[in-house]
């Protein structure tokens, strides 16, 4: 199969995923949740939302590992006022990205993406994309390979 050209692969190793589950899925929630981690200057390196099927909002966040424990402090204060059923940490998670220019026009970069990893038994934890790229969170002891793993399905300038 012939290697679709991307313009790199960025990395952010060293960051903890954060599960919110259960908040309702109503207007200002989420901003509520997010505007705490935000005033303490804590980066987030991912955010994802989706809808479960009880209408519960639940979001999937990374954070460095340095800022874990006062991300976790921060969510807990605000648990009971932003209704959040359930908080679940994960350590050692890697951001894997790979970025365009124009995938847009590239239907099979998300899947060829996927599929590297999964061939290699590497696990996703969560997938963000945007317009110009798409973001995978590995376990950090997966990381050479699936930095192997992609660069056998895309061509790097």
């Amino acid at each position: 199969m012939k290697k679709i050209k991307i313009g790199g692969i960025l990395e952010v190793r060293g960051l903890t995923l954060i599960k919110l589950l259960g908040i309702p899925n109503k207007p200002g929630y989420a901003g509520k949740l997010l505007e705490g981690l935000g005033d303490a200057n804590i980066n987030l390196h991912f955010v994802a939302e989706s809808e479960d099927l009880q209408n519960h909002a639940n979001i999937t966040i990374c954070v460095s590992t340095e800022d874990a424990q006062d991300a976790l402090e921060i969510i807990e204060k605000q648990r009971h006022e932003c209704k959040l059923a359930t908080v679940d940490a994960t350590p050692d998670i890697t951001a894997l990205t790979i970025y365009g220019p124009h995938f847009r026009e590239k239907p099979a970069v998300c899947s060829r993406m996927c599929a590297a990893l999964g061939k290699n038994n590497i696990n996703i934890y969560g997938i963000s994309t945007s317009i110009s790229s798409i973001c995978c969170l590995i376990s950090e002891k997966n990381y050479n390979k699936a930095y192997k793993a992609l660069l056998s399905t895309f061509e790097l300038p």
